[in-house]
């Protein structure tokens, strides 16, 4: 699998200093596509990039949404 970077390397809007540890999301394979969590899971396949990026929004959105669980 191949991974693509897109301004990995770059601080975001905001950050000053250095720039963290980051990896991309997004894989290929055979022209396939797929995006890594940040937990590690591997979601896809898309048949193409602009579809595995859409299908990360709405992951990220649905995260946002989710009520967070506590644990006490």
């Amino acid at each position: 699998m191949n991974t693509y970077s897109q301004g990995a390397k770059q601080n975001r809007a905001g950050e000053l200093g250095n720039v963290p540890g980051r990896s991309e999301r997004f894989l290929a394979d055979n022209d396939q596509w797929y995006f890594q969590t940040r937990e590690g899971a591997v979601e896809g396949p898309y048949a193409s990039r602009n579809q595995a990026s859409k299908a990360l929004g709405d992951f990220l959105e649905f995260l946002a949404m989710a009520t967070p669980k506590i644990n006490f």
